[in-house]
């Protein structure tokens, strides 16, 4: 209620005697007028006159106590410079305190002459604006600095550099590019950290990370694609396991307190395990390399076990093999992220998602040889396989099945060698994908093994069958690069051609 008491007073001082008030010593007009409203509300450079039809132009909530408006007002509701005044700043320095108005009013606002101040407009790529003082800071964010009186952009900074005039501006905008102060560049990323680790260079912004190799180009290890972090490198919160060690795997992970995030950094596959991730984990398995670590099973439950709600898994550059169960089971509110890793050899079926789960998959191959099962199987989960290869068996087998649930499917290759279709799955959005119901052994290299890398064959039928988009991985499950072109043709499935 600030406002109405002071825009009566400016009433009384521009149009009678009204009564008498106590000026409100937080009003922009009370103060040095746009330099105050910089100051205490800089998304608001500019003071109004404190008269009720120019805070009703202005749309001002009577319970603001600075007056400071986002636009700039009409003439004659501009306190450019405060104590009720108009224009001519710079001679107002002498009377200005910042700490009130002397109480006379000497000039009528509505008859008051802004002067704006004076641009260079022989050149338009100066980089300099309007004069400046110490009392009267520049306002226009893009010519932020006042340097030699002048309003002007970073690069003219000399003492201190433009960095350090960038970095003392604004805080998170350290860094002086062009004529702009911005959070990051392709040199310096500094500035990026959190959720937000990396830097988009064309657009000089910090962004999260989405695939596991961003963050290792880093010196870390892993992507939580959730968050956008990358998972801590701190000793603690890092477990590295030798996965030709039988058991190895499901002891480091089963030491990870409930709740907490940790890594899982393979050096070796080949040993058996059967993994279980609970307890509200989030737990990434990763190499640091492009080897494809095995983890084998254990005959009689699945390789890999989540379970649990707020239970998440980042799977990296696995092979995940030879058990009589499913190669992955996710229930109870789990959560899977698989890159580049294939599920094969599962006499039980590739992956199964239950109810209240979600897999989401790229650059993955999974692939099954058994009658009567699938290689992804969603019975009331939630399943995203992007650039992913599903290949069914023989028999009755399926590739991707569906008893409840549902299925997006993008740049994918569904296919089957069985009798049933490759495709099972009421509902399933499938886009720039091939679902093939008589899948060809000539066109893998390994079909009965689940390997999908694409043969002579392969590579003629999935050609152009894809379209790459803006966020889809650069790179397929080995590393080769994808076009990275929005829209450009691409392969169909986990493997491209160089």
């Amino acid at each position: 209620m600030r406002i109405v008491a002071l825009s009566s007073v400016l009433l009384l001082c521009a149009c009678g005697d009204f009564g008498v008030f106590t000026p409100d010593p937080d009003y922009c007009g009370q103060n040095d007028g746009d330099a105050y409203c910089g100051r205490v509300a800089p998304d608001k450079p500019y003071c109004i006159v404190g008269m009720q039809p120019c805070l009703d132009a202005a749309g001002i909530d009577v319970g603001d106590p600075y007056g400071c408006v986002a636009a700039m007002p009409a003439p004659e509701c501009r306190s450019e410079c405060g104590l009720d005044g108009g224009g001519e700043c710079a001679d107002t320095s002498e009377t200005m305190s910042g700490s009130g108005s002397t109480g006379e009013d000497t000039e009528d606002p509505a008859t008051s002459t802004t002067v704006e101040p004076e641009t260079d407009t022989e050149d338009p790529s100066t980089t300099t604006g309007p004069a400046c003082s110490e009392n009267i800071p520049c306002l226009d964010p893009e010519l932020p600095f006042c340097i030699d009186g002048e309003c002007s952009t970073c690069d003219v900074s000399v003492d201190p550099t433009p960095d350090e005039a960038c970095a003392s501006l604004k805080v998170g905008l350290p860094l002086c590019v062009g004529t702009e102060c911005v959070q990051c560049s392709a040199e310096d990323a500094s500035a990026c950290e959190g959720s937000t680790p990396l830097c988009d260079a064309e657009n000089n912004t910090c962004v999260g990370c989405s695939f596991h190799e961003e963050c290792q180009d880093l010196g870390l290890h892993a992507c939580n694609i959730a968050t956008g972090a990358c998972f801590s490198a701190d000793a603690a919160a890092v477990t590295t396991v030798n996965g030709a060690t039988d058991g190895a795997i499901a002891t480091a992970v089963a030491n990870v307190a409930d709740g907490a995030e940790h890594t899982i950094v393979l050096t070796g596959g080949g040993g058996n395990n059967a993994i279980v991730v609970d307890g509200g984990k989030t737990i990434a398995i990763v190499s640091l390399t492009t080897t494809v670590h095995s983890v084998r099973g254990n005959d009689g439950s699945p390789v890999i076990t989540l379970t649990g709600a707020g239970t998440t898994a980042y799977l990296h550059r696995l092979r995940v093999e030879d058990t009589d169960d499913a190669g992955i089971a996710v229930a109870s509110g789990a959560t899977l992220y698989a890159d580049s890793t294939q599920v094969v050899g599962n006499d039980g079926g590739g992956i199964e998602l239950a109810a209240g789960t979600s897999g989401f998959l790229r650059n993955c191959m999974v692939g099954v040889g058994l009658n009567e099962v699938a290689a992804v199987l969603v019975s009331g989960g939630t399943l995203e396989a992007l650039y992913t290869s599903i290949l069914g068996g023989a028999f009755d087998s399926y590739g991707l099945r569906c008893t409840s649930g549902s299925a997006t499917v993008r740049n994918s290759i569904v296919t089957t060698r069985g009798d049933n279709d490759a495709l099972a799955c009421p509902g399933a959005s499938v886009s720039n994908s091939t679902v093939e119901n008589t899948g060809m052994t000539s066109w893998f290299a390994d079909y009965n093994g689940g390997d999908a890398h694409l043969e002579a064959a392969g590579q003629t039928v999935f050609a152009d069958e894809a379209t790459w988009e803006d966020g889809d991985p650069p790179f397929d499950f080995d590393g080769d690069a994808r076009p990275n072109t929005d829209g450009a043709s691409d392969y169909a499935g986990a493997d491209t051609v160089p």
